[in-house]
């Protein structure tokens, strides 16, 4: 099967990236802080359908994609996203947009563009060069470049799987609704947090997946020493991601519980008066049985003429 024929509809042709990609590198050479609306309007006049919305889910997931490792999202600007990019040399016998070296530098979406099965993108190794090489999805191998499989949605369901099996803090029926949901990552990590076991869900993920792909650089052709400084870097890169998720989320405005409708308490030793009852069951009705509530008019009244002069 031709590996084109794997990539979803809304993925960049090869013409399209090989445009971009040094498209974007001569425009931001090593910038950071680069805001999102212009690197998105940048980047709009260089593809067919400009659409990144509608075909990637927006900027963000789009660089995520296919440029995880040479643009990082940074931080904000108010209502706009920060990006620092980065891309490094194009050797000058070597087509943009083919199969580039990877630097073993722990950025922070090298980790992603290694274990995420979404984002497009391609792994190789030059055992003769003792290099690791990137391309996009759909990019044929390159001569001398022994392929890497990235971590796949199986991988996943495989070390899930392993770690129900490892754990301890299971009864039967919980390891059995766990497996069952092994398939589904978010059905998945809602049971996990549910147990109280997400922490050690997480740290077992990332030190599986890392430990998978280093078996397979190692498969590769790759000496032991040199699969020991990618293990470090990828971890880095882990860390480095988790910290700016934490970033965002923290620069994210919390969202405000409306305030409660004041009413008068109780003591605690006092049996609660009927109509502080009544009030407070109030609170658990919803919109169509309160509609359907049939309150004397003068009474309504006077409760509003009370509330009103309360305030």
């Amino acid at each position: 099967m031709d590996p084109k024929t794997l990539l979803p509809p809304s993925a960049l042709s090869p013409t399209e990236l090989e445009q971009l990609r040094p498209a974007i590198a001569a425009r931001y050479p090593n910038s950071k802080g680069v805001l999102g609306s212009q690197l998105g309007a940048f980047i709009r006049r260089h593809l067919t359908n400009p659409d990144l919305k509608g075909r990637f889910g927006g900027l963000k997931s789009f660089v995520g994609h296919y440029f995880p490792a040479e643009i990082i999202w940074s931080g904000r600007k108010g209502l706009d996203d920060l990006y620092d990019i980065a891309f490094t040399a194009e050797p000058s016998n070597q087509s943009v947009g083919a199969w580039q070296p990877v630097s073993a530098e722990p950025v922070a979406g090298l980790w992603s563009a290694v274990t995420n099965p979404s984002i497009y993108v391609q792994f190789a190794w030059s055992t003769k060069e003792q290099v690791l090489f990137q391309s996009s999805a759909g990019v044929p191998p390159a001569e001398g470049l022994v392929a890497i499989e990235k971590l796949t949605k199986i991988d996943y369901q495989n070390i899930a799987t392993a770690f129900v099996n490892s754990s301890e803090n299971l009864d039967a029926t919980g390891r059995a609704r766990a497996l069952e949901s092994a398939a589904s990552s978010m059905e998945f990590t809602k049971l996990v947090r549910e147990k109280g076991l997400l922490t050690k869900w997480e740290e077992f993920r990332v030190d599986s997946a890392l430990r998978l792909f280093a078996d397979r650089l190692s498969a590769a052709g790759a000496d032991a020493d040199v699969v020991s400084r990618w293990a470090d870097a990828l971890r880095s890169s882990q860390q480095q991601g988790r910290t700016r998720r934490l970033q965002q989320a923290a620069s994210s405005p919390p969202v405000q519980k409306p305030p409660r409708p004041p009413y008068r308490e109780s003591a605690r030793d006092e049996v609660p008066d009927a109509r502080l009852v009544a009030i407070k069951a109030m609170e658990f009705l919803s919109d169509s049985e309160i509609g359907n509530l049939n309150l004397p008019l003068g009474s309504v009244m006077h409760a509003l003429r009370s509330l009103l002069g309360r305030q």
